[in-house]
């Protein structure tokens, strides 16, 4: 991986991991994977790396003063040091995880504390009234948010893809393969989560276990099942309008 390949793929977590881009769905990994693979040059394992993450973060959402791992950085970090070392799921799952982790940590102890400052000012300005100012200070607010991405985002991408390579290297392949392995089970767990965030209904298993035969044994890909869904939601929706009188 080259400076400049290491520096946009930093950019983009600074930039897409901010409080306003994460709502908007940019910090996702799916959306990361097909990023990093654009700068990569590979579109389609960025994308199916990322979609392979973004299932293990489905049920995890940050809730109040409750702060989830971060996805964004597992999404950049894990996508692009499972392309640039060329071990794909193995290194993308097992640097997943560290890095939501070390994301945690770092809004915990660094972006929250060091952005009640400019909270601090624009109270002093608010008292004065002073409104530019008060713009001012909120604006500054995203540059800890940047940082947060873009320092160790810079730093593992292009000092870590020599590091993983080495590592993997010197494993043995039965625990490269139990690695790949768990990068099976964990989009599992995701979805277990999602199930028992929205509540497991009747109408959910059933559809849950619709999906599963279409893939399984109709061996649809995802673009069908999409489709598929569209209508499922599309029919719902329209006999719940019906039934209410709408």
């Amino acid at each position: 991986m080259t400076l400049i390949q290491a520096i946009l793929i930093a950019s983009w977590a600074g930039i897409s991991g901010n409080y306003f881009m994460d709502y908007l769905g940019f910090a996702r990994p799916i959306v990361s994977g097909l990023v990093v693979g654009i700068i990569l040059g590979d579109i389609t394992t960025g994308v199916i790396l990322g979609a392979t993450i973004e299932v293990i973060f489905l049920g995890i959402f940050t809730v109040g003063a409750a702060l989830a791992p971060d996805h964004n950085l597992a999404g950049i970090i894990g996508v692009a040091l499972g392309i640039a070392s060329g071990y794909g799921v193995e290194t993308a799952v097992t640097i997943a995880l560290p890095a939501a982790l070390l994301g945690q940590f770092l809004m915990m102890a660094i972006v929250y504390p060091g952005n009640l400052f400019p909270l601090h000012l624009a109270d002093k300005y608010a008292a004065q009234g002073r409104t530019r100012p008060i713009e001012l200070a909120f604006y500054s607010g995203g540059i800890l948010w940047f940082l947060k991405g873009f320092i160790p985002t810079l730093l593992a991408t292009y000092y870590g893809v020599k590091l993983v390579e080495k590592v993997f290297d010197s494993l043995p392949t039965w625990l490269v393969d139990g690695f790949n392995i768990i990068g099976g089970i964990l989009p599992a767990v995701g979805f277990a989560m999602l199930l028992n965030v929205i509540g497991v209904s009747g109408r959910v298993w059933a559809f849950f276990t619709i999906g599963f035969v279409f893939v399984s044994y109709l061996h649809l890909d995802i673009i069908a099942i999409a489709i598929i869904g569209v209508v499922f939601a599309y029919l719902l929706v329209t006999r719940n309008t019906k039934a209410e009188g709408v």
